[in-house]
This record gives structure tokens, sequence and C-alpha cells, in this order.
């Protein structure tokens, strides 16, 4: 039960591990790529215990499996170096399944026998690790993790390999292990002594091993000893306690590395991102206003130059009656709005909105974290700015000014026709009534100082709300250049506001998988509190004490 949840727990880890890859908050999901086990080799789950001779070049690892064998099974000496460098011997009823995609099947020999005394075990002579064929080394990577139980041979003059220990003390964790210091018979008991106190400084508090000889008899060879002792671990308890035990020694290790994933979580902050990259759209902002300013208004100037007909269009759009030809009119005399928006600005536009990728050396965010939005990074900001350019010129040039000069300017407009007319109107009533009056009494008629004054009045009454027109009457150069000015505030705002989602998606997506691998943590822990202890002496022998994540 607990190894089933162990390599649930396991694969849950390297998912979220990859999904915090592929988010861009960590650059590898290294430590979680360990997800194999001896049982891959098998069809059932009752197995024999996966033992694998492990050692340097010419320590005589093919020759102990030949002598188990009775029979040169494997190849040594000077002819080793073959194609042919894993060879497994293990019992006839034993079914393998098919070898894991990362084998390469031509370089494995299964050498089978009818030993029931070996039933429970498979035998597997490993690549030499320190060989000068790179894929030796690569073969004995791929094997480690089908192992349960390594045996590492070393020889008198060898056992401080230094390419051996490294080897060892990175996978000890997942193993148990057993030492043979073979070609005892040149050997010294100093150098017995001193290969333990090696391997106690390693973890193993009491280490097992075994003095051999494979050429000729010797006193202290103890080949059937180390024989005997691994046909006793080869029982199917100890052989699933191996099994779950490598499953907790991974999810330890992979609880290590959800640590060191959650503490880069939790030291990012995208408040501060927000506020530097507030800061610098501001002062980009205000660079764009004062580049701009000067095309703003020779652009504007060239509306000054529309011929009358094109400005009664306008003006007529003042008392409610432009056409659709007017506008057309006043559009056709103007050059691309979008040339405005040159290459510089682009390009300081560019540089301000990835300054996101500058978060990870002051804030704490990893700079991957913002890649995928690249596409918004590197969208047509000059097609944004010159469609708000284009909106805002036209929507100017078909209602100049602000709605108070328009208000003003069309009473004014109405004015110039009513006022006249209506001292007109009290002109001619005066006329007739005074010829009326006239016929009794002659000093009723109007004279000719009246006839002046009423038509000053009506000139009045026309020239006051004409040039109360001329003053608020929109001027288009000046509606333009006002509108290009808005059409860049509204340009830069949605450039702007086209990250700041991004930002605040950073923010909650880091409290998401912050909180997530807390939970994990906690059930790993969990996990890992109520795992068995080794059943039974032999088998705490062969086990490494170091805890995994040191090793």
């Amino acid at each position: 039960m607990s190894e089933r949840l162990a390599r649930e727990l396991f694969s849950d880890a390297q998912k979220f591990s990859s999904t915090l890859k592929d988010a861009g908050w960590i650059e590898s999901s290294g430590g979680f790529d360990d997800n194999k086990s001896p049982v891959d080799l098998f069809k059932t789950r009752e197995r024999p215990l996966v033992v694998g001779l492990f050692g340097g070049t010419g320590v005589g690892k093919s020759s102990l499996l030949n002598r188990l064998a009775g029979a040169d099974i494997a190849r040594t000496g000077v002819v080793r170096p073959t194609s042919m460098e894993i060879t497994a011997y293990l019992h006839e009823d034993v079914e393998l399944d098919a070898l894991p995609e990362h084998f390469d099947a031509t370089a494995f020999s299964a050498n089978r026998h009818f030993n029931e005394a070996l039933t429970d075990v498979m035998w597997v002579d490993m690549p030499d690790f320190d060989s000068d064929e790179t894929d030796n080394k690569e073969q004995v990577l791929q094997w480690l993790p089908h192992i349960d139980l390594l045996v590492y041979v070393v020889t008198p003059e060898r056992y401080k390999d230094a390419e051996g220990w490294r080897m060892m003390l990175e996978n000890g964790y997942r193993h148990a292990w057993l030492f043979v210091i073979n070609q005892w018979d040149r050997a010294e008991s100093v150098q017995y002594s001193d290969f333990n106190g090696l391997l106690e400084g390693a973890g193993f508090p009491s280490p097992q091993i075994f003095r051999t000889v494979c050429v000729g008899q010797h006193a202290e060879d103890q080949f059937d000893e180390m024989v005997a002792l691994i046909d006793s671990l080869s029982k199917h308890t100890i052989v699933a306690h191996l099994q779950e035990r490598g499953w907790m020694q991974r999810l330890q290790r992979s609880k290590s590395q959800l640590q060191k994933q959650a503490e880069i979580l939790s030291i990012n902050s995208a408040v501060g991102v927000r506020k530097a990259y507030t800061t610098r759209w501001q002062e980009f902002k205000q660079s764009a206003v004062s580049h701009l300013d000067t095309p703003f208004k020779a652009y504007s100037e060239q509306f000054a130059e529309v011929k009358s007909s094109a400005v009664g269009s306008v003006l007529k759009s003042i008392s409610g009656s432009t056409s659709t030809g007017d506008i057309a009119t006043n559009i056709a005399v103007r050059k691309d709005a979008g040339s405005l928006w040159d290459d510089w600005l682009d390009v300081r536009c560019r540089e301000t909105l990835q300054q996101f990728h500058l978060a990870e050396s002051e804030h704490g965010i990893p700079k991957n974290v913002f890649s995928y939005q690249d596409a918004k990074l590197t969208q047509d900001n000059a097609g944004v700015m010159a469609r708000h350019f284009k909106q805002s010129v036209e929507a100017a040039i078909a209602s100049p000014g602000t709605n108070s000069q328009r208000l003003i300017a069309t009473i004014a407009s109405a004015a110039k026709v009513v006022l006249p007319l209506l001292a007109l109107v009290w002109v001619a009533w005066r006329v007739v009534n005074g010829f009326v009056s006239g016929a009794e009494d002659r000093s009723a008629y109007v004279g000719l100082d009246f006839l002046v004054n009423g038509l000053l009045l009506a000139g009045l009454g026309w020239i006051i709300p004409m040039i109360v027109e001329r003053v608020f009457v929109p001027s288009l150069p000046d509606s333009v250049y006002r509108a290009l000015h808005t059409g860049l505030e509204n340009g830069l705002q949605e450039l702007q506001g086209s990250m700041l989602p991004v930002l605040n998606k950073v923010s909650e997506q880091k409290e998401h998988y912050l909180e997530k691998s807390q939970v994990m943590l906690k059930r790993i822990d969990h996990l890992l509190d109520t795992a068995a202890d080794a059943p039974d002496q032999a088998l705490k022998r062969v086990l490494r004490s170091v805890p995994a994540g040191k090793g």
C-alpha cells in the first residue's frame, strides 16, 4: 500500500514540477526523472531480487559471475569491450518483460539456468563504469534504477577509485549495497580496515564486505558466504521492502526538490514588478508625448489648408447637417496618421514592455515566467497606435471642438439669422403703424433717423452673433491636434493594459502553486512517517543510513 501511494505521490510531484517548468518558474524539473524501478523488467510483480555487479575495469565482476554460473557466460579480460556488455544470469522460470525503451537490446544477453537455489535472484554483470567507451557508462546509469542490490567490486589496488565512489554516493540512496574485495590473495589486512572505514564514513555503519579470490584456492575466500547472504535477501518480503524503500527514498529526494521550488515561489514579488513596470511605463509615456508634440502640430496644420468648401462642410457639421461626403472630403486631405508612430518610438515601447525580463534580478521572479507572453510583447504596437490615431482624428473631423463650443456656435449661427429678422419685423411694424397714424397726425410718420437706427439695429442683430460664432466655432487644426493626443493616450493605455493582466495572472499563479506545493509536502511527510523499518538485521547492514537528500 505504501509503495503504491509513494508511486502516485512521486508521479504527482513529477507532474507538478513539469508544470512549474512549463510556466517558467523553474529552469529544470531535474530530480523527478527517477521513476524507474526493478519491477519494470518483469511481467509480474512476483519477481526475483535483481543483483548488479558494479565496478571499474579489471576488478573481476565477470569472473565472479562466471564462478557463480560454473561456466564462462560473461566475457572477461581483453575481449570484454564488445557490444555485448550486459550479461544477465537468471532462472528459466523467470519471465522477463520487454526491455525498457531506453535500453540497447543488442547490448543485452540473458543466460538461463536450472539451479533452484538461485531461482529468486537475477544476476546482472554491468559494464565498467570507468570504461573509455562512453556508451558503457551510459548503460550503467540506465541500469542502476532497475537494481535492488548492488555488489560493489573492488581490488586491493582500486578500492579508492574516485569515479566509483562518486557514482555510489550519488545513487546509494535507492539501493541495498554489499562490497567485495576481489583478488584478495594480493591484499593486506590493513586495506580491508581502510576500506571499512571509508564505507562507514559514507553512511554504512556496519558494511558487509566479502573477500574473494576467483583464481585458485584461498583460505579467506568468502564467495560462498556472499552468495548465501544474497540468497537470504531474496525472500519476497525483503524484495517487497526494497521495492517500497526505493520509492520512499525517491519521494524523500523529491521532497527536497519541492522545498527548493516552494522557496523560489515564496520569495517572488509580483507587486514589486508592477511598481517598477508602472514607473518605467510613465517615463516612456512622457517621452512619447514630448517626442510626438511637434509632429502632431505639423500634422494638424495641414487641415488649415482645406478649401472653403471643406470648411463649409465642417461648419455644416456644427449645425448637424454634415454629410458622409463632407467628412470624406476632410479625411481625403490628411496624410496617414499611422506614420506618426515612428521606429524610435516603436523600439522604446518594446524595450519598456520587455522590462519584465529584468524581474528575475530585481524582484525575484524568473524571467521565463513571462516568456509565454512573448506574443504580447511583440505585438503590432504601431498598428495599435495607428488605429487609435485614425479613430480620434475621424471623430474630431466629424465633430470638431467641444460640446460647449459646438452649442454656442450653433446658437450664434441661428441668432445671426433670427435677430436681424426680428429687428426688420419691428422696423416694418413701426413703418406701417406710422403710416396708418399719419392720416390723422402727420407727426406720426417715421423719419429718416428712425430708418437709419432700425437698419443699424438689424445690422447689430447680425454682426454680434457672427462675431460670437467666429470666436466659438471649433478650429479643425486644434481639434485634430487634441484628437491626436487623445489617440496617443488611448493607444498607450491599451498597450499598457495588455501587460497588467499578465502581472495579475502571475500573482495568482504564484499563490496557487505555492499552496499546492505546501499541500504536497505535507502529504509526503505524512507518507514518509509511515515508512516501515527493515524487516531483519541482515538487510539493515546493506542499507545506507545517510539521508537521501545528502547522498
